[in-house]
């Protein structure tokens, strides 16, 4: 049979194994999103922002950016 564990025994045992992973995690995944892969020949230059992700960003703000002097400026 197997043995009961309880909430703190199980948060340990997920921290420890998700601090072992570091390429698991949701800010992992949020940077895999938005910005392009790593190239593996050159590992130490900066990762750019995905092109798909930048013109969602305007996209989204240009009608906020509206709203914001269209109710606030004017």
């Amino acid at each position: 049979m197997s043995k009961e564990h309880t909430a703190e025994e199980i948060h340990g045992m997920l921290a420890k194994y998700f601090s072992s992973r570091p390429d698991l995690g949701l800010w992992k995944s949020i940077l895999d999103v938005v910005l392009q892969p790593k190239n593996p020949f050159e590992p130490q230059l900066r990762r750019r922002p995905r092109r798909d992700f930048v013109l969602l960003v305007v996209l989204a703000g240009m009608p906020v950016g509206a709203f914001v002097y269209f109710n606030f400026w004017l």
